[in-house]
């Protein structure tokens, strides 16, 4: 599987995994940045937490980003403003804002070294078409009051168009700010930290939720699915809210770093930025597209591979993966997962813009629980109300990209790049996925991802089953590498 930049702080740890039942006040189901976030809050507070994490830590999306912390998002603003009116677009850019400050607030609070940078952040384009839209932004944001630069002497990109610049924003090695964040809760006497602990089901019992948690029950007033994708599907129907894109990202060691932070305004996306520790990097991200696009992942791989060689004239030292669950209406869910359940909580849909938005989600979500007023509460409300745009958007973006999943993959059984290592037949009236591994034995799985039952495609450069709807992945064992599929899609021996 593939590593990171950042992967290479991880700090091992020795935390227990959840063996036995449990009781707690609140139980926060994923130890990411949204859940560390939101466990530093209750620090020494009057409530007992538990946090768990269904892998060892610090390996989910927080851990691949490229860690830039900004409010300038590409043309987030007028996204916003085209789907609802420019207050709900102003009170988006406060909270970012306030976020930014947040997270300064925990590193300078608890001395976090973790290589936090003030940079120029900037939006560009070479496409023509998309001046209308930079004007259109502009005037959103000099109506917000902020101050922008319309060049830059250190963008290495030619024949640019148009571009916007701020200046008061940031970057940071996202592994050290959270290894900050768990060495602050380590401290803490009310919270206790499991690892490889994975959580299935939530049911109701006797006045708690009773979360299965690694064939054990962790009975909790209050659950917080910080999971990045929420397994449960009802309540909150994220599935029918939100669609997952993926990107690709490599990291080339150079001889110099420039105080930078860049992304194009549209597709394809390419996103870079330069990272400074013992050694010097350039962060490169492309290919950033719908993950039932693009189904060729060696293809893409390679694109990301040469498009930055062009660039440093380098092969990269590291290259991943990152998926990122996108919303409708261009703003995350973070609050009750439903008006019908006041005491779950979910925070997904951060659009690429995790950083700020895992902490915003943090505080949105301790607000909730400890009835103290939150501004942004109703902004990010997951159970908003729809709008023609956002059913629009819910049409083009998840229903017919589940669809077009879904049925490339039933008519496509054996596209042509798994070089005759992998195919997708059926046995016994199964339909499995078989994998040869390099001493030609058969590794025969299930080929129907658990979670709402898409077909699986082979990702041949990880080695991985892979479900172009919702992310789920799987190792060629059938064993889940990463959710929202809580189950592995292992089958009976006989089926060989």
């Amino acid at each position: 599987m593939e590593k990171s930049l950042w992967q290479k702080d991880i700090k091992n740890t020795k935390y227990k995994t959840v063996e036995e039942n449990k009781k707690t006040d609140i139980l926060i189901i994923g130890a990411g940045l949204t859940g560390l976030s939101t466990g530093y809050n209750f620090i020494n507070k009057n409530y007992n937490v538990i946090i768990i994490d269904s892998n060892k830590f610090l390996y989910g999306a927080t851990s691949k980003s490229t860690g830039k912390i900004t409010y300038l998002q590409e043309l987030k603003y007028q996204d916003i403003q085209s789907v609802y009116d420019y207050d709900t677009a102003k009170l988006y850019y406060e909270s970012q804002k306030d976020a930014i400050k947040m997270i300064k607030n925990i590193i300078n609070k608890n001395d976090i070294n973790c290589d936090l940078k003030k940079v120029n952040t900037i939006t560009y384009t070479k496409d023509e078409k998309e001046l209308k839209k930079f004007k259109d932004e502009k005037f959103i944001l000099t109506k917000l009051g902020v101050k922008y630069y319309e060049s830059s002497s250190d963008l290495v990109y030619h024949n640019i168009k148009d571009m916007i610049v701020v200046k008061d924003s940031y970057i940071f090695n996202p592994v050290k700010y959270m290894n900050g964040l768990i060495s602050a809760i380590n401290k803490s006497k009310n919270i206790k930290v499991y690892k490889n602990s994975l959580a299935t089901k939530i049911e109701k019992e006797e006045g708690y939720y009773a979360v299965i948690v690694n064939e054990k029950k962790i009975y909790a007033k209050k659950v917080i699915l910080a999971c990045h994708y929420p397994f449960i599907t009802i309540p909150g129907f994220v599935p029918f809210k939100t669609y997952v894109e993926k990107s690709y990202l490599t990291a080339t060691k150079v001889d110099e770093t420039k105080k930078i932070s860049c992304i194009t305004s549209n597709y394809p996306t390419i996103s870079f930025r330069y990272h400074e520790d013992e050694d010097k990097y350039f962060i490169f991200l492309n290919n950033s597209s719908k993950i039932c696009d693009k189904l060729n992942y060696k293809k893409n791989y390679d694109q990301c591979i040469n498009s930055s060689k062009k660039i440093t004239e380098k092969a990269p030292s590291y290259k991943w993966t990152n998926m990122d669950v996108m919303t409708n209406d261009f703003i995350p869910l973070i609050g009750k997962i439903s008006k019908d359940e006041d005491n779950i909580f979910i925070a997904t849909g951060y659009n690429t813009w995790g950083m700020t938005n895992s902490v915003m989600a943090a505080k949105v979500i301790y607000d909730l629980i400890t009835k103290n007023e939150n501004k942004y509460q109703d902004l990010f409300d997951p159970a908003r109300s729809m709008n023609i745009t956002k059913f629009k958007n819910f049409t083009i973006n998840t229903v017919l990209s589940n669809v077009k999943a879904y049925s490339f993959n039933l008519i496509r059984k054996n596209p042509t790049w798994y070089k005759n290592r992998a195919l997708v037949t059926k046995i016994n009236g199964k339909r499995v996925g078989i994998y040869f591994d390099n001493n030609g034995d058969k590794h025969i799985v299930s080929n129907i991802c658990p979670h709402l039952k898409c077909f699986l495609t082979f990702n041949e450069v990880d080695k991985t089953w892979d479900c172009p709807c919702h992310g789920s992945r799987f190792d060629t064992y059938g064993n889940i590498v990463k959710s929202p599929s809580v189950h592995n899609i292992k089958i009976d021996d006989t089926i060989n």
